[in-house]
């Protein structure tokens, strides 16, 4: 009865786990975003000089860091898409 009752308790979480696979995938990324951005900006704290080589307009300096650090958090959506299948800005 035991075996039978947890068999039937992991069918049960695996047909609830296919049902909501792309929602529960998105809610894990929104919740891990801010540890990417963490995770991202996290080389440039011992960082005692940065170069900068910018063409063209907008900012230059340092000014352009928080820019490039949001431009690589940006392009996850695409990753995690082409990683898993699941769209995560729908």
């Amino acid at each position: 009865a035991r075996a039978r009752a947890e068999a039937a308790q992991a069918a049960a979480k695996a047909e609830a786990f296919a049902q909501f696979q792309e929602a529960a995938v998105v809610d894990m990324v929104l919740q891990r975003l801010p540890q990417v951005a963490e995770a991202v900006a996290q080389p440039l704290l011992g960082t005692r000089r940065v170069t900068l080589v910018a063409g063209g307009s907008g900012d230059i300096g340092v000014s352009r860091l928080p820019g490039e650090i949001l431009d690589v958090v940006t392009r996850l959506p695409t990753a995690i898409e082409a990683l898993t299948g699941v769209t995560v800005t729908q």
